[in-house]
């Protein structure tokens, strides 16, 4: 908590200066993301996180949803890893549900996964 206090200040010394136009955050949790937002003076204009269709928006294992959080708060969210095997559970480009959503909409798999992202708001 203190280390992201300090990291955060300089950021926001850097923002302040001119020298950023805009903040971030990425790879947190809900707790790291509330924690931020309760002393930020300059909050996050964005968090990226890993966004996969099994895990969608958080980073750890939690029941809160980090989607929903930073869009509240008026937060852009950028996801990444939509189509990737991490964490090897089962490859999303091969998931029978992804592949007959795919064929029902005459899409290729990551289009499928991507369109959800982008449903999902991130």
């Amino acid at each position: 908590p203190a280390q992201l206090r300090y990291v955060w200040s300089v950021f926001e010394s850097i923002f302040q200066t001119g020298r950023a136009r805009a903040l971030g955050i990425s790879n947190c949790d809900v707790k790291e993301l509330a924690e931020l937002l309760s002393f930020a003076q300059v909050p996050p204009a964005y968090v990226q996180n890993l966004f996969k269709v099994y895990k969608p928006g958080e980073q750890m294992l939690g029941d809160q949803d980090l989607v929903g959080l930073a869009q509240a708060s008026g937060i852009a969210v950028m996801g990444y890893s939509v189509q990737t095997e991490w964490p090897h559970v089962l490859p999303p480009l091969q998931d029978p549900h992804v592949l007959a959503v795919a064929s029902q909409v005459r899409r290729t798999p990551s289009q499928v996964l991507h369109r959800w992202a982008l449903q999902r708001g991130v």
